[in-house]
């Protein structure tokens, strides 16, 4: 597959406007990470900016989608606006195949929200798709040598301190992504073609909660 060169065919402006604010009632996914259980292999880590990294944690949550924790950033111990707070193992490899997670944009002034990461080659090369609900958007991004860059971005009116569910689906150079049930992109980028490891991504000051990770690796 030849790799697109022309930025503007990478980034269509799906101008959709989602019915996200009334969020979905979320439930459990049978085989989905719960964050219940150590998670043996994974590490925070950060992309660009200045600072400390920020840190995560596993805990007992008012509203978990599975029951009792969460795994939430509870401290950001910077100020930098560029960088990106990631939370992510080698230890599960992914090429094609589905991610779904369940995320809570719980505080943030600079940024909000986030979303899962894949293909992860290291902290600074990794594909990443995320809602902002300071920005009312939902966007695909690949990460390249620390720099990111658009894939397709969306519309989507998403309330903050509500659940909504992120899921992806990529297949060789195709990538499509949903938003509370509502696929909402879909794009073609071959930047990073090989398998890598998993995780979740913020930005800046974001504060945000994770639960129901589903990883559904397939050869």
């Amino acid at each position: 597959m030849e790799r697109v060169k022309n930025a503007s065919s990478v980034v269509p402006l799906l101008l959709v406007l989602a019915a996200c604010n009334g969020a979905p009632t979320m439930t459990a996914t049978p085989g989905a990470i719960g964050f219940e259980e150590d998670l043996v292999g994974w590490h925070a880590a950060s992309t660009g900016g200045k600072g400390r990294t920020a840190s995560w944690e596993q805990g007992s949550d008012r509203d978990p989608v599975t029951k009792p924790n969460v795994l939430a950033v509870t401290s950001i111990n910077h100020t930098s606006e560029s960088r990106f707070n990631i939370y992510w193992t080698d230890t599960v490899r992914f090429e094609h195949g589905i991610l779904a997670v369940a995320v809570r944009g719980d505080d943030g002034v600079i940024d909000q929200g986030g979303g899962p990461m894949w293909r992860v080659q290291d902290e600074n090369n990794y594909y990443v798709c995320r809602f902002n609900p300071l920005e009312a958007n939902y966007r695909v991004y690949v990460v390249e040598n620390g720099v990111r860059r658009q894939l397709a971005t969306a519309l989507a009116a998403v309330a903050a301190g509500k659940w909504h569910r992120i899921e992806v689906e990529h297949t060789g150079t195709q990538i499509r992504c949903w938003l509370d049930g509502k696929k909402l992109l879909e794009v073609r980028d071959d930047t990073i073609q090989a398998a890598g490891g998993v995780g979740l991504w913020t930005k800046a000051d974001a504060r945000t909660s994770f639960d129901d990770f589903l990883i559904d690796a397939r050869m």
